[in-house]
């Protein structure tokens, strides 16, 4: 969790950085100073041309007039080498503003990269879950399509079935319809037969009646013939007209003998197809129906195995889609065992939570365990909740056991912060107040020190001078009382008599170890011995009284100093003190910042009661606390200098990008922070420079020079030589 919010505050970090670069705005001054540059490379190269034609026209000049035209040729080069500084100074101004906004600008390369490879795991992430769904709905339309299929098998069966049973009645009715039709033909031929038999005696009776007419006929003939004999004409007639009769007869005979076979032909026809009618037209039009529902199942049969064999086709690529799906599946779930199996051993290696929550109880002991009772009964903000009551609870060491360390019930963390928080702040509070006398009264120790010390120096002074006039006064007179020299000493330095009195008068009321006494004793020795010479002899003198006085204040001026040391390291120890206090306010700032950020980020109710009682305890503070947003603010602002990660990854990605150059690129970098860090190598690097053009710009004048004189020499031509002996 702390990885993902320095990433993101990475993340913001750099998107701050390169909102501050302004890229558009960055680009457009680049433009301006691309173009100003590619201006001053155009109007370098017309100097250059320019220098170049004012050369040779200086190389062409006598020699009379070059001494005037050196002047304005190197005007020139002064103009020219004015420019180049000024190009250089503007190219150079233009890098160190490029590099200001992008030398402490962040790679935006890994952000990018961690963008992008997000956005790719979450279009993966989402590809994968829709092609999950997808897969899923694939299995089930397959499952419903398996089940279709399985169902259009069973029917396939069915139909097969019903198939087979219509093949077995067709068989049945092949067999009765040959059976019907074997007793149909038997039928036709056997009525044929009757038919030809029933003929057959027709035609014998037919002829045994014309056989018994052709008598009666013969016997009417014979008897006619001779009865025709008798009447010959008649009976002539006669038999004409019964034969024509009989013909007539005979030809009727013969028609209806035509027509009833006619008549027989198609009454075997009619009882033919009676009997078909009778045994096979209900079979027929069942054969019919049957062809009919086996042509319309065969179709379907046709059309049932070419959906079957489609389903087949579509349920082996399911399957194999499926089986890919399987092994992708298999593939994820492979990683995601290895994921848990790497989260596992990243579990097995926090398996110590529960000793260093109990080290953090044992800690929170040690640096909690200094508060008193009263402290901790003031801890409770003389509440009534239920909390109140295990406030006044004194602080327990944590059991050793672990496991129930952590079932152990303690007080929270805020309630020891705040706690800690209060009785640093009331010591943070007295250690003011002494920090507050100790520096007045190291003022008014400092104050007293110089006045000593000015007093110090006056005295040194008056003390030289009258060593001085002590020693003048033993060398020009030995044998002059010393009375006299008192006198004369006095009427010399009256005002100094008057200035050694008052001020160690003024000294013996500042002093605090006898000097008082001393200086008044002196004080009155010198007037006595004013009004009093008669009474010193001359083996007396002032000398060893003056120098026991300059011991004395020896000493003291020792003692003096001996206390302006002490002033020195009681006003080390306090600056010591201040040192430790600000490190202290530090720390209760860094925890009161830890539990402003707990109390936004829990927002329970427990710790909003909490914040409501450090808000009164707080209010309650002395106003030599609460008084000061200025410290507050140096505080936060030191706290945000320590505590500032960006700083330290800054210098640790400035310090690995130096290790990962190559030596000679480290060699560039330092030479340009040599270069750039010290004024006087600027200095030198641009007179180094500007000599470069020059000796460059001289050479390619020189070279230029050269060339046209060649070109000259080439083009000009040759002078004739005149022969002696031709003249």
């Amino acid at each position: 969790m702390a990885t993902v919010l320095s990433d993101g505050s990475d993340f913001s970090q750099a998107l701050a950085t390169w909102r501050d670069i302004n890229l558009s705005t960055l680009q457009k001054s680049l433009d301006t100073s691309g173009l100003e540059i590619v201006e001053n490379q155009k109007d370098s190269l017309m100097g250059r041309k320019k220098l170049a034609e004012q050369t040779r026209d200086f190389k062409k000049m006598p020699d009379q007039e070059k001494v005037g035209g050196f002047k304005g040729l190197l005007k020139a080069y002064q103009a020219e080498i004015d420019a180049l500084t000024k190009r250089s100074k503007t190219s150079e101004s233009a890098f160190l503003n490029i590099y200001k906004l992008l030398a402490e600008a962040p790679d935006p390369y890994p952000l990018l990269e961690a963008a992008v490879d997000q956005t790719v795991r979450a279009s993966e992430a989402k590809l994968l879950e829709s092609e999950l769904s997808r897969a899923n709905d694939q299995i089930k339309s397959l499952k419903s399509q398996l089940k279709e299929a399985e169902k259009v098998e069973k029917e396939s069966q069915k139909q097969a079935e019903k198939l087979e049973k219509l093949e077995s009645k067709l068989e049945d009715i092949v067999k009765l319809q040959v059976s019907n039709k074997e007793a149909e033909l038997d039928a036709v031929y056997g009525e044929r037969i009757m038919n030809f038999q029933q003929r057959e005696k027709d035609l014998t009776k037919q002829l045994e009646l014309t056989k018994k007419q052709l008598a009666d006929l013969r016997t009417s003939n014979e008897s006619n013939q001779a009865k025709i004999l008798d009447d010959s004409s008649r009976r002539d007639f006669e038999t004409v007209s019964r034969r024509a009769e009989i013909e007539l007869v005979e030809v009727d005979l013969e028609r209806s003998q035509r027509r009833i076979e006619e008549v027989e032909r198609r009454n075997e026809k009619l009882r033919a197809e009676i009997e078909a009618v009778r045994s096979g037209s209900e079979a027929q039009e069942r054969i019919q129906t049957l062809e009919s529902q086996i042509t319309e199942l065969q179709s379907e049969t046709t059309r049932l195995l070419s959906t079957l064999e489609t389903q087949k086709n579509t349920i082996d690529e399911l399957q194999e889609q499926r089986s890919k799906t399987e092994t992708e599946y298999t593939r994820q779930i492979k990683k995601l065992e290895q994921e848990i199996s790497a989260l596992k051993d990243k579990l097995a290696q926090y398996s110590d939570y529960d000793e260093i929550k109990r080290e953090l109880e044992i800690i929170k002991y040690v640096e909690f365990a200094s508060l008193n009772p009263e402290d901790e009964d003031n801890a409770g903000y003389d509440d009534c909740s239920p909390d109140s009551s295990s406030l006044n609870i004194a602080i327990k060491m944590p059991n050793p056991n672990a496991e129930k360390a952590n079932k152990q019930k303690t007080k929270s963390l805020e309630t020891l912060l705040m706690s800690k928080n209060r009785k640093l702040q009331d010591d943070l509070t007295t250690l003011r107040v002494m920090h507050d006398d100790l520096l007045v009264s190291s003022r008014m120790n400092t104050i007293e020190h110089e006045k000593v010390q000015s007093e110090l120096e006056k005295l040194k002074a008056l003390n030289e001078n009258l060593e001085n006039d002590l020693s003048r006064m033993q060398a020009s007179s030995t044998q002059t009382p010393a009375a006299n020299n008192l006198e004369t000493l006095v009427g010399k330095n009256p005002d100094s008599d008057r200035f050694s009195s008052n001020e160690l008068g003024r000294g013996s009321l500042k002093d605090e170890s006898g000097l008082e006494s001393s200086a008044r004793g002196l004080g009155k020795s010198l007037p006595n011995t004013r009004h009093e010479p008669h009474r010193i002899t001359s083996d007396t003198s002032i000398l060893p009284i003056i120098t026991s006085q300059r011991d004395r204040f020896r000493q003291r001026n020792s003692e003096l100093e001996e206390e302006l040391r002490k002033q020195f390291e009681t006003i080390s120890m306090t600056r010591n003190e201040m040192k430790s206090l600000q490190n202290d306010n530090l720390k209760l700032y860094e925890k009161v910042r830890y539990l402003q950020s707990y109390r936004d980020n829990s927002g329970g109710t427990t710790l909003n009661d909490q914040s409501s009682r450090f808000n009164r305890f707080s209010s309650s503070i002395p106003s030599t606390v609460s008084r000061k947003d200025e410290e507050l603010s140096k505080y936060r602002g030191i706290y945000e200098e320590h505590m500032n990660p960006f700083e330290r990854f800054r210098g640790r990605e400035r310090m690995g990008a130096l290790q990962a150059l190559n030596p000679l690129d480290k060699l560039v970098l330092h030479t340009a922070n040599y270069v750039l860090g010290s004024r006087l190598a600027r200095n030198l690097f641009l007179v180094y420079v500007v000599t470069l053009h020059a000796l460059l710009f001289f050479t390619y004048g020189e070279s230029a020079w050269r060339s046209d004189d060649l070109q000259g020499s080439t083009l000009r031509p040759p002078i004739p030589v005149r022969n002696s002996a031709s003249s």
